[in-house]
């Protein structure tokens, strides 16, 4: 039973989620009609890039291209801004969640490897917005893009069109940031690059492409999942023990909560006026990102969104990513690492990721609102 009640809170977020879904079935009890709520290709998307990340992961690839990278300088000023700008990078083609898991650690590790342990939390905050606003551009960079990208069925041009004004702003603050943030220290780093088992990494790299195909809309999302499950069966069982079945459980309870909300059609419609201009939809996705993160935002605000208002939807819960440390669940993984390797640090990680997070805010919504007028 303690084992049970570790994991839930842990997992809170499925936890509510599976409880709104419970309360909805009384409203209306469940039906066949529940299969259709669930998106099926999101699902099988999330699950193939889950594992061939967990398994490029383990070939030490994010570590052999950070380390290659960052052994060319002598301070910790350009040492941190390539660890930042290869975050967000990374963050376009593979989920931040994966990418904050590999290069958070790697952080830490360079660090204090070089004594610079100090200018850590500065580093790592700004991984993180990176992360957040990399991924933001790309369908696949983020789990409430790969969900937003199915569900409108957007092009795939017309989505990177409505993201960049996102990331190439994020960009810039993000450098400037770093920049102003991070001294000019020099520091001694003698590692080398850890050695890439090149045969595994080509292999799942594979499975990536298959899954990026798929959201592309040129391989089906049935012909993809046989194909992951074929190549993991084959080649990596052991990867599907690290697929996140809690983030897929989440959705699908967020599937049949929603689905089951838009079958009321009095709450359909009083939301539904409330989301009926571009301001409204972008303010509400921000804002309700602050309270229970951008991904169920995303899933929840979608069942009354209109099409015609997809792309302020779509910015609003990416730069929603930001503000509060719930904002996103992958800023939540950073966090965790606060806590452990710098515990006397949370209060100042907060207050500084806050204020940060504030100011980056309000510059990228004015510069998306003006774009978009």
């Amino acid at each position: 039973m303690k084992s049970v009640l570790r994991y839930l809170y842990k997992d809170k977020v499925f936890v509510i989620a599976f409880i709104f879904a419970v309360i909805s079935m009384f409203f209306i009890p469940p039906s066949r009609d529940y299969f259709n709520y669930i998106n099926y290709k999101v699902l099988i998307i999330m699950f193939t890039l889950m594992l061939a990340v967990a398994g490029v992961y383990e070939t030490h690839f994010f570590d052999f291209v950070a380390t290659k990278l960052v052994i060319r300088f002598k301070s910790i000023k350009w040492i941190g801004l390539i660890i930042i700008l290869v975050t967000f990078f990374l963050g376009m083609l593979l989920t931040n969640d994966a990418v904050l898991l590999t290069l958070v650690p790697f952080t830490i590790f360079i660090t204090k490897h070089t004594k610079q342990e100090k200018y850590a939390v500065i580093i790592i905050i700004l991984q993180t917005i990176a992360a957040n606003m990399g991924s933001a551009l790309t369908p696949m960079g983020d789990p409430q893009n790969i969900y937003l990208y199915a569900f409108y069925d957007i092009p795939f041009g017309a989505f990177l069109a409505t993201t960049a004004v996102i990331t190439i702003s994020g960009f810039i603050l993000i450098s400037i940031t770093a920049m102003i943030k991070i001294p000019n220290h020099h520091c001694v780093l003698n590692i080398v690059a850890p050695t890439v088992e090149w045969k595994r990494f080509f292999l799942y790299m594979l499975i990536l492409i298959n899954a990026l195909l798929t959201v592309l809309r040129i391989v089906p999302a049935e012909y993809t999942l046989m194909m992951t499950i074929l190549l993991g069966m084959l080649y990596g069982r052991h990867l599907f023990k690290r697929v996140d079945y809690t983030l897929l459980l989440t959705f699908s309870s967020f599937f049949i909560f929603t689905g089951n909300l838009g079958q009321m059609m009095w709450i359909k419609d009083a939301i539904s006026h409330l989301l009926d201009s571009r301001l409204s939809v972008y303010f509400t996705g921000l804002i309700t990102s602050q309270f229970i993160s951008n991904v169920p935002a995303a899933v929840l605000l979608s069942t009354f969104t209109d099409r015609a208002y997809w792309q302020p939807l779509l910015q609003g819960v990416n730069v929603g990513a930001m503000g509060t440390i719930i904002g996103s669940l992958a800023s939540l993984i950073t966090f965790k690492y606060i806590m452990r390797e710098y515990r006397s640090e949370t209060k100042t990680y907060l207050i500084t990721y806050s204020m940060i997070s504030i100011i980056f805010i309000a510059i990228i919504t004015t510069l998306t609102l003006l774009i978009s007028i």
